[in-house]
């Protein structure tokens, strides 16, 4: 890392979001779709219709009918299916607690793809939102990472150039997107190490 950063910029599933190893919850949702958990998550995470979803083109109601008739379900089950596809998820205190001692040094901000309501489900949920200076969910938007312009968005709010800023997220083509516009980065891939390599990092950049 070559310079001083202003701000710290984090993703949220996958980095203050934790879903549990066993993924037990989801892992029952898959045997009664007869998938594996990876088709189960790609389907709610990665399909066209969910990327349409983060970027605000539909709305949240639409796209769980749209994935309950995939499911082979009726739409009354929209709302069973997602409290139990993320109920093993779980706040990471520790990385929260630590994110509180970084606000006295560094902006903090938020960028997640993620879909309408996301907001409101976190902050009934999880206490993690008031940690940032600035947080934007892809759907409110209308723009999600990798593109460029999500990152500038946040960039600009937080009143920083590229290589002031450091990016957090567990997936590789964010990662790839932040350093393409000269944002360094932090690769969550791997819990423990990727925190304890950010603290080493933030803790000798004053």
């Amino acid at each position: 890392m070559s310079q001083p950063f202003k701000a710290i910029i984090f993703d949220m599933g996958g980095v203050f979001i934790r879903t549990s190893a066993s993924q037990a919850a989801r892992q029952e949702l898959a045997n009664q779709y007869g998938m594996n958990v990876e088709a189960l998550i790609h389907t709610i995470f990665q399909s066209s219709i969910s990327i349409e979803a983060e970027k605000g083109t539909i709305s949240r109601d639409e796209l769980m009918k749209q994935l309950m008739q995939q499911f082979g379900e009726d739409k009354e089950k929209a709302q069973h299916f997602v409290q139990k596809f993320f109920s093993d998820d779980r706040e990471d205190i520790e990385l929260v607690e630590y994110a509180r001692t970084l606000r006295s040094r560094y902006k903090l901000g938020l960028l997640s793809n993620a879909f309408q309501g996301t907001r409101e489900w976190m902050q009934e949920r999880f206490t993690f939102l008031s940690l940032f200076d600035v947080s934007y969910f892809s759907a409110e938007v209308g723009m999600r990472k990798p593109e460029e312009q999500f990152y500038r968005l946040i960039l600009k709010q937080l009143q920083v150039e590229p290589s002031e800023a450091l990016f957090v997220d567990d997936f590789l083509e964010n990662i790839q997107g932040a350093q393409r516009l000269g944002i360094q980065t932090v690769w969550y891939k791997d819990r423990d190490a990727a925190f304890a390599y950010l603290k080493s990092i933030l803790d000798t950049n004053d």
